[in-house]
């Protein structure tokens, strides 16, 4: 159960980051990105595409986030108004980055247990530098982390870390280098692991 928790925080803290480019003093114009694809028939769903800074979408939230031995920091939240049950929404940042992608669900069934608050449960979450390059795609499974991916200033992968969805725990990375595979370890346990290196 605190895995679901803490799966869950960690969703609400990709949404609610604020990834997003450098803006220069004289080009503050935020975008709102709106766009919406109503299913045709039974097979397809309906697909969203919001901006975290869409009043009539999100509510923003401010909060001091007191940490043990550093100082307090501010943190926003966002936090859907309506959500729209078995969507597949794109969220993006008030300069049109893309930071979420998953469908949200009122209630989400694992393992024979049923979790009624809704959410989102099977994401992509992006992150970017200060000059908005894509660093990271994280990916989320029945609300528990599943891997990260790691990218260069090229958008090239440079690592791949999986995890256990239950436990948490390093399973295995992949290591690349220009984007091509190099070597791979496979994770025993916390702190030990074995190497094997790609065939090239």
């Amino acid at each position: 159960m605190k895995t679901i928790y803490f799966s869950l925080l960690l969703i609400v803290s990709i949404v609610s980051c604020n990834f997003s480019k450098k803006q220069n003093p004289d080009d503050k114009q935020k975008k709102i990105i709106s766009k919406i694809r109503l299913k045709k028939n039974i097979s397809e769903i309906d697909t969203l595409w919001v901006s975290q800074n869409d009043s009539t979408v999100f509510r923003k939230e401010e909060f001091m986030n007191a940490r043990p031995c550093s100082k307090p920091e501010l943190q926003v939240i966002y936090k859907l108004i309506h959500p729209k049950n078995n969507a597949y929404y794109f969220i993006h940042d008030e300069y049109g980055k893309l930071v979420l992608e998953g469908k949200y669900t009122n209630s989400y069934t694992y393992e024979g247990v049923m979790y009624k608050n809704g959410n989102f449960y099977n994401t992509k979450g992006y992150s970017y530098n200060d000059d908005g390059e894509l660093t990271t795609i994280h990916y989320m499974e029945d609300g528990r982390n599943l891997k990260t991916e790691t990218y260069d200033k090229k958008r090239r992968l440079e690592e791949i870390i999986y995890r256990d969805k239950k436990s948490g725990a390093t399973t295995k990375v992949e290591f690349y280098d220009e984007g091509q595979l190099e070597k791979t370890r496979f994770y025993t346990s916390f702190d030990q692991y074995t190497t094997v290196k790609a065939n090239k």
